[in-house]
């Protein structure tokens, strides 16, 4: 996509590089109360075909954006759509939605043909306007320091013949097989590039002492208040439960102040008291996952292995 004049007053275009986008993302995102790091620029500007896919929205005559929108899209013609900012300062004008339409342009000349969201409560009216549908809720999930020094840990379950690694030492493209079979979304560049070499980042996985094949895993990354857990992928509760556990023994947590928040997803009906049984309460807020005319991966919907085995997702922002 060049760069796109839609009136006098505006311009839509992809951004050019990381420096071009960071200050913006880290002042919304903070002052938003988005509750992320800032290393998540680099990594969603790395999946997002190194910024062609991140749309800024520059005033005329402007120096700095006051819009953006990552229209994620994946080799296997689906799309998400992440970080949909207008600053508050220029709202009301109109220019959210030729930012938009910017970003459903790309993917209607990029052949996407199913393009997800997760919208706060407050925006679903207006992406239900846009032809978005809700196929799902995400559950916002949250542990303090207290309570998960107050949590009784059991000991780790593991099916016979199956151990549990350091996530760093599973093989990547396993990794995103699982992630694919679960959520439909080939992130195979966000798991060999962008996200487990982080510095802040660390999980573990689950596998068989057989066959070497992978079961589960979980990561986790630093945000602004403490440290965000997801995805979990598991074959089974037990394995969720010890995933989390593992997890949330790391030392990394231990030495923090903050608290642990995860997106939980709410078709798996053992999603949530996995969580709640290691301490962790819903915040009673959801993201409402809203597919573009109803359309949605088959791995997402009733029966599809995300139902059983995807305990939380990645992130709202990435799907």
């Amino acid at each position: 996509m060049s760069a796109v004049e839609f009136s006098s007053s505006v311009t839509v275009r992809p951004s050019t590089s990381l420096s071009e986008v960071n200050s913006f993302f880290c002042t919304q995102i903070r002052d938003l109360g988005w509750n992320r790091h800032e290393l998540d620029a680099q990594t969603h500007f790395t999946v997002a075909q190194n910024g062609r896919d991140w749309l800024l929205l520059y005033p005329a005559g402007a120096n700095e954006p006051v819009g953006m929108v990552i229209g994620f899209k994946f080799p296997n013609r689906i799309g998400w759509v992440g970080f949909f900012i207008v600053d508050k300062n220029h709202q009301g004008r109109g220019w959210g939605g030729i930012l938009f339409k910017a970003m459903l342009d790309t993917y209607r000349e990029s052949g996407i043909q199913m393009v997800g969201l997760d919208a706060v409560k407050e925006q679903v009216k207006t992406y239900e306007r846009r032809g978005f549908v809700e196929a799902a809720k995400i559950k916002i999930m949250t542990c303090t320091p207290e309570q998960n020094s107050a949590t009784r840990y059991g000991a780790i379950e593991l099916t016979k013949d199956y151990k549990a690694i350091d996530i760093k030492e599973a093989d990547m493209g396993a990794i995103a097989d699982l992630d694919l079979v679960h959520t439909g979304l080939d992130r195979k560049v966000l798991w060999a590039i962008a996200l487990v070499s982080r510095p802040d980042a660390f999980g573990f996985a689950i596998v068989s002492t057989t066959t070497g094949e992978l079961s589960g895993f979980i990561l986790v990354r630093r945000c602004e208040h403490g440290h965000r857990f997801g995805p979990l992928f598991a074959d089974s509760n037990a394995h969720a439960s010890s995933l989390l556990q593992l997890a949330m023994s790391h030392p990394s947590i231990s030495a923090s102040s903050g608290s642990l928040i995860a997106e939980v997803f709410g078709p798996n009906e053992n999603s949530v008291d996995v969580f709640s049984h290691l301490g962790w309460q819903w915040t009673k807020m959801d993201y409402h996952r809203m597919w573009l005319n109803g359309r949605v991966p088959v791995e997402q919907q009733q029966g599809g292995r995300g139902q059983k085995g995807m305990f939380a997702i990645f992130d709202a922002s990435e799907g």
